[in-house]
């Protein structure tokens, strides 16, 4: 298994790496043509060593084929066999022979071959083609350089030899070589040649590989390397171009590349940016989920929603950030849009939800789901786009329209009314002056007062009226005593027609930072409700006191109470029940808890059915170490309002 995974992993590293491959191929092709030319080589060698030794024995023969045709003239046979020893004695030589045309040894430098009959095809050869022959030879774990050399009949021969036409050949000189020492210098000098290609292959190879390195994989690396930069992200890593090559020119048009794609890129992000400022401006919540129910994008006003940046909501689980859970919402509480749209044809939906963010209040909003592709990575990521409506900012826009045509309704009374009661008052303050420099007293005096007196409380109303229409300002010092009686008064006549009998008891000076007009607000809205529940007539109780740096208000009536499975409600938006029959829009005690809480404050509400309600608003003292700042930016002189 072991040599398995090396050769795996030598074969992927090899493959990897292209100047590894290119080394690879270099080496095998210049040792391949080095082993061809030394085998060429070796083998040359070899034929010129055995053409070489071939000349030597055929000089030999022929010194030895002299030397017979003279000995044989003369009939000097033991001056023959001597040579034959001399030559056969001979560092080189293994034997020296002489045959006769029937291949018998008559001569031999060894004795025991004398008489032997010598076989072979050199001599076959020999004989037939009267020409000289040279081969190798192995015979009983021997091997030697056979030279066979034929010895025509010639006209001095003919008279112990016999005509040459029918004997041709008087015999045969034969001379062994040792094979030995022809082998073992063609190894030594294969051995070097070997050596010497070897060093000239290493030599070419490196200089053929620095050459390559330099001109071709070193270049090409570089390229790599500024190529994998920018593919982590270093837009501006530009390629060096040196000279005019196709290197060069692939250098030049990597650059070209990168540029497009920087300016590509560029684009994309300006784009990216403007889509994310598109979404942003958009005052509802935009959200994208994906299948696994990971945020994939997501807008400021989302984030403000849930109370945590546009960073930490993208990437999180939406049932995490919108409802505070660790586990997708169950299907039989929650209709989630991303499993509800997988597979509806129409890929659209639209419902109302309660977001329960962790560690911030519940908000109900209407969530619009449609089902969409989101080109990622470059594929189609399926996902769902929610767009999700804050009611409480509906609750806000009725509450400026209800302002609004309170507004007009004070205008209307101020143009209408208080003008006129100024004029009529200014007048009775003349006539009383007229009277009172009469020297004895007149009746008069007393009806007029009376008369200021009333229009004084007229006069009173329409202030009211037109501080509740006030648009909200910055917020100020208000004191709830004055805020209270004023909106009292407003609702007088209500009271009085629903037999109802007011008790107020506020500590001295209960004051807060806020809008004038939203305080009135909250008390009419409360106050109205509390009439509604009593049709029958009833008590009502205003309290407030400072405890623990906040001014908390309570409401409580002696109504038909609310029952208990609406206690949940009665914030909705839209959400009415009323107790005498009469029909509103659902929005009063949403109004209350969207001022309420906008000023960091809080309120609920405890109900016995049958009994009655009271409500309890708790906002930031006006004397609280936090609002300190607050109180003197507002001025000592707004203290005077009350």
């Amino acid at each position: 298994m072991m040599p398995a995974l090396r050769h795996a992993s030598l074969r992927d590293s090899i493959e990897t790496r292209l100047s590894r491959r290119i080394l690879l191929v270099l080496v095998a092709v210049l040792t391949s043509v080095s082993l061809a030319f030394l085998g060429l080589a070796v083998w040359t060698y070899k034929q010129e060593l055995v053409a070489e030794h071939s000349r030597a024995s055929l000089e030999v023969n022929h010194l030895l084929q002299a030397s017979l045709e003279n000995a044989m003239l003369k009939r000097d046979i033991p001056g023959l066999r001597d040579i034959v020893d001399r030559l056969g004695n001979q560092a080189s030589i293994d034997k020296v022979m002489i045959l006769n045309p029937d291949r018998e040894v008559r001569f031999s430098s060894k004795p025991e071959l004398m008489g032997a009959m010598l076989a072979g095809d050199e001599v076959d050869r020999a004989l037939s083609t009267q020409v000289s022959q040279t081969t190798f030879v192995s015979q009983n774990g021997g091997e030697w350089l056979r030279s066979v050399n034929p010895v025509t009949n010639k006209a001095s021969c003919r008279e112990c030899h016999g005509d040459a036409a029918s004997h041709p050949v008087n015999g045969l000189l034969v001379v062994d070589y040792v094979a030995a020492g022809i082998r073992g210098d063609a190894m030594r000098t294969a051995g070097l040649l070997g050596l010497s290609g070897v060093i000239v292959v290493a030599l070419s190879g490196l200089g053929l590989w620095v050459a390559l390195d330099r001109l071709v994989l070193g270049r090409i690396d570089r390229l790599t390397k500024v190529a994998g930069r920018l593919a982590s992200g270093a837009l501006d890593a530009r390629a060096v171009v040196a000279g005019r090559d196709e290197i060069s020119e692939c250098a030049s048009a990597f650059n070209g590349m990168a540029d497009r794609l920087q300016d590509m890129l560029g684009q994309v992000a300006a784009t990216e940016r403007f889509l994310q400022a598109a979404i942003d401006a958009i005052p509802d919540g935009i959200r994208i989920v994906d299948d696994d129910f990971t945020i994939l994008k997501a807008n400021t006003a989302y984030g403000r929603q849930v109370g945590r940046s546009k960073k930490q909501v993208i990437g999180s689980k939406c049932y995490a950030s919108s409802h505070g859970r660790r586990e997708p919402c169950p299907q039989t509480l929650v209709s989630c849009p991303v499993i509800a749209l997988r597979d509806k044809s129409d890929g659209r939906m639209k419902m109302v939800d309660a977001h329960q963010p962790r560690h911030a209040p519940q908000l109900f909003v209407e969530v619009s789901a449609a089902r969409a592709l989101l080109p990622s990575q470059g594929r189609m990521l399926p996902c769902v786009v929610e767009s999700i409506r804050d009611l409480s900012q509906d609750v806000e826009l009725s509450q400026k329209h209800r302002l609004s045509e309170i507004g007009l309704l004070a205008t209307g009374v101020a143009h209408e009314i208080h003008n006129p009661l100024s004029s009529i008052e200014l007048a009775l303050s003349a006539i009383r002056d007229t009277l009172s420099n009469e020297h004895e007293p007149s009746g008069a005096q007393h009806y007029i007062d009376i008369a200021r007196t009333e229009i004084g409380k007229c006069m009173g109303v329409t202030e009211s009226l037109m501080r509740l229409s006030e648009p909200p300002r910055e917020p100020e010092l208000v004191i709830l005593n004055a805020v209270l009686r004023e909106v009292v008064q407003l609702l007088a006549y209500q009271i009085g027609t629903g037999q109802i009998v007011v008790h107020i008891d506020l500590a001295q000076k209960l004051r807060i930072i806020a809008s004038d007009s939203d305080m009135r607000m909250i008390f009419i809205n409360l106050i109205q409700n509390a009439i509604h529940a009593m049709p029958q007539g009833g008590e009502l109780r205003v309290s407030g006191q400072t405890l623990g740096g906040f001014a908390v208000l309570r409401v409580a009536d002696t109504g038909i109470g609310i029952p208990n499975e609406h206690l949940d409600k009665i914030f909705l938006p839209f959400w009415t029940r009323r107790a005498d029959g009469s029909t509103g829009r659902g929005l009063g005690l949403s109004i209350c808890k969207a001022i309420v809480e906008r000023y960091g404050g809080a309120i609920s509400v405890d109900s016995i059915p049958g009994k009655g309600s009271e409500f309890t608003v708790a906002l930031p003292a006006a004397d609280a170490p936090k609002t300190a700042a607050t109180r003197a930016k507002a001025g000592a002189g707004a203290g005077d309002r009350g």
